[in-house]
């Protein structure tokens, strides 16, 4: 196949003060034309400092020491000013991970749209308008000659996605590279996301270049993958070889640490052990070699080179660097596909929790209500109620030692209802009980008290904690708070880093100093300083490498047996809710729509939304692709709340009953509950 982008030997330096880091070394790679090329491995593999070599968009301390990147035919490393501009937008796009910082906040849309199009000097300013307004429809954004004259914080998450597809497609670029475009999506905006770039590319004809560290869309979207780990390409193939006869040791790892391949009913998570190693040094022998289970001494002393095999599923060839493949070094080894199975380490699993009959926390028919605007200008308007429910008529239920999984998309509810519970969010009605203790309308000097056996992780792990303080004051912060003098604070907190494995010398560090997994294990630590008996987790695993999520997770259930710790667990990551959870709720538009055991609700879902739920989930097995979404559209609006049925706007099973009357909670058998005129199942 014609080849449009080909990389020969980059080598990429950065300058820090602790000295000069070797981000990519070595790293050759051919992208054909018309294909989608995924390029997966863990937090500081090099993937994003790889596409912005293309894009030259390095950092001002950055040095390129060596290699070419050749687009069709000409050397992007040579270009001028003029040449760069023209490459960017015209003949690459990007869409970047983060949309709310790469687009700008203080200009609309159709601003940022129009100043794109410059270059088309033939168009007027009409013209370029309407193609703008055009493209929008395109990506699927409903009523876009309104919408583009909105800004970025008027858009949720997944049109501020689309609408940075649709900057990326404006110029009808022949290479577009997006880097974790559906990085804390829900899973149904995220299915939408890869159904709009599989159709870009057949209607743009466009290559297309995917960074991602989520498996599920690597296989559903891409035909080919680069696996990357600590600076190079350690293996090349078609992605229905990689997925299914991968070679190197570390994408074996990689793949088996999905939660999604694991059975069911084991609540622990494969891991890789170690971490990507320090750059600062290049590494003598293979760079996984400290991590690799099958590691000889000819790993340790000897690079090993790249090797061609043909691809077992598909006879395509497939590129791996290591010793095991190559016919100098094989001997050392024994046989490969029995030995690099065991590349992981795995926890031993824990026993059954048994549900206890009086509940940890009850809450009953809770209501939380936030103003909409304020009281003049509701006056002004002729506004009798400015408020919306973020959460209505809830009922839950958690014992000790137990866990109850949250699941649904984002504005369901599920983050409001974890903070009303350590009484950061207002309750506006219904209760909230804690060991029987009514928690609504608790003073303040009540609720510190409270606060000792209710913790709460939180969503960001670095914003979360204060950048003032290093973690050895970060983990004795909540002793001093309560007043607890229990040993030396110097103590307690040594303490603590052993109990998430952390090494002591971690205790001087601050936060931007720590790797995303890092920083979570010391979140955990500090929730479970004074020993609470229930921990809140506020997406306990978001934007973590997959090997790192089953660190966190088999963390959280060893702490969990050992402690009898409950847990609210709050994800829109369903493959990990199935994994740790005893019970499972879904949350939509601040109701809970279905409740009951967790694997009953995965296996046959009562309600269209926990199917659209299950369906949603990206499978990482390229043979199972899906062709069509499970639900289109998103979350209404709290301000306008849809008649009858709340989710019938998007329910295939939808009649004039959920559009006219309101479903009331129905009981099912084995004790699950489901609020729908006509469930899926009896």
């Amino acid at each position: 196949m014609e080849a449009l982008l080909e990389i020969f030997g980059l080598d990429v330096d950065f300058n820090t003060p602790r000295g000069r880091v070797h981000a990519l070394r070595g790293v050759t790679m051919t992208i054909p034309k018309g294909r989608i090329l995924g390029v997966v491995g863990e937090s500081g593999s090099g993937k994003t400092t790889l596409i912005w070599s293309i894009m030259q968009l390095l950092a001002s301390n950055s040095t390129v020491g060596g290699g070419e990147v050749r687009f069709r035919g000409e050397d992007v490393m040579n270009f001028g000013t003029d040449a760069l501009r023209s490459f960017r937008g015209e003949e690459a796009a990007m869409v970047f991970q983060d949309p709310m910082t790469s687009q700008s906040p203080v200009l609309c849309y159709r601003q940022q749209m129009t100043d794109i199009l410059y270059r088309r000097a033939g168009l007027s300013n009409r013209d370029k308008a309407a193609a703008a307004v055009q493209m929008m429809r395109r990506v699927g954004i409903p009523d876009p000659e309104s919408r583009i004259l909105h800004f970025p914080h008027q858009f949720s998450g997944g049109m501020r996605q689309r609408a940075g597809i649709a900057m990326a497609l404006l110029m009808d670029p022949s290479l577009l590279i997006a880097d974790e475009p559906t990085t804390a999506l829900d899973v149904t905006m995220e299915a939408q996301i890869i159904h709009l770039i599989r159709e870009a590319r057949a209607e743009f004809d466009a290559t297309v270049m995917l960074v991602s560290h989520n498996l599920g869309l690597i296989a559903e979207l891409c035909d080919e993958v680069a696996v990357m780990y600590a600076g190079e390409i350690v293996e090349h193939g078609e992605v229905h070889d990689i997925f299914f006869h991968a070679k190197h040791p570390y994408t074996r790892a990689l793949l088996r640490c999905n939660p999604a391949h694991e059975l069911v009913d084991r609540r622990f998570f494969p891991t890789i052990p170690g971490d990507v190693p320090d750059l600062h040094e290049h590494p003598v022998g293979c760079v996984f070699a400290p991590r690799c289970p099958q590691a000889a001494d000819t790993c340790c002393t000897q690079k090993p080179t790249d090797s061609t095999l043909p691809g077992e599923f598909t006879g395509e060839r497939q590129t791996v660097r290591c010793h095991i493949y190559d016919p100098e070094t094989y001997r050392c080894f024994e046989t490969p596909s029995a030995a690099m199975c065991s590349s992981v380490s795995e926890a031993e699993e824990p026993a059954a929790t048994t549900r206890s009959a009086e509940p940890l926390l009850a809450i009953d028919g809770l209501r939380i209500r936030f103003p909409s605007m304020g009281r003049l200008r509701a006056v002004a308007a002729g506004v009798k109620d400015p408020f919306v429910d973020a959460v209505l008529d809830v009922s839950l239920a958690l014992a000790p030692g137990e866990t109850l999984g949250l699941a649904g998309e984002s504005g369901s509810g599920k983050t409001t209802l974890g903070r009303s519970v350590v009484g950061l969010s207002s309750i506006t009605s219904g209760s909230v009980k804690f060991r029987g203790v009514e928690l609504a309308g608790l003073s303040q000097r009540r609720y510190k008290r409270v606060r000792r056996d209710i913790s709460m992780m939180f969503q960001d792990p670095v914003g979360s904690l204060s950048p003032r303080r290093n973690v050895e004051q970060l983990l004795t912060e909540p002793f001093s708070i309560h007043g607890v003098r229990d040993g030396r604070l110097r103590q307690q907190a040594l303490r603590l880093c052993d109990m998430v494995s952390l090494p002591a010398n971690f205790l001087s560090r601050y936060p931007h100093e720590l790797s995303g997994g890092q920083a979570r294990r010391v979140g955990v630590a500090r929730a479970l300083a004074l020993n609470p008996a229930l921990v809140i987790a506020d997406e306990p695993t978001a934007g973590l490498d997959v090997s790192v999520q089953g660190e966190i997770l088999n963390l959280m259930i060893e702490l969990q047996d050992k402690y009898r710790l409950a847990y609210l667990i709050i994800s829109h990551n369903l493959p990990v809710i199935r994994q740790i959870s005893n019970r499972l709720a879904v949350m939509y538009l601040g109701r809970i729509v279905e409740q009951g055991d967790c694997e009953t609700v995965f296996q046959t879902p009562a309600h269209p939304y926990s199917e659209a739920l299950v369906r949603g989930t990206p499978n990482p097995d390229p043979t199972r692709r899906r062709k069509l979404v499970s639900v289109e559209g998103e979350v209404p609006s709290l301000t306008n709340r849809p008649g009858g049925c709340e989710f019938h706007p998007r329910c295939p099973y939808a009649t004039d009953r959920c559009r006219n009357e309101a479903p009331t909670e129905t009981a099912l058998s084995g004790g699950r509950t489901v609020r729908c005129h006509f469930p899926l199942v009896a």
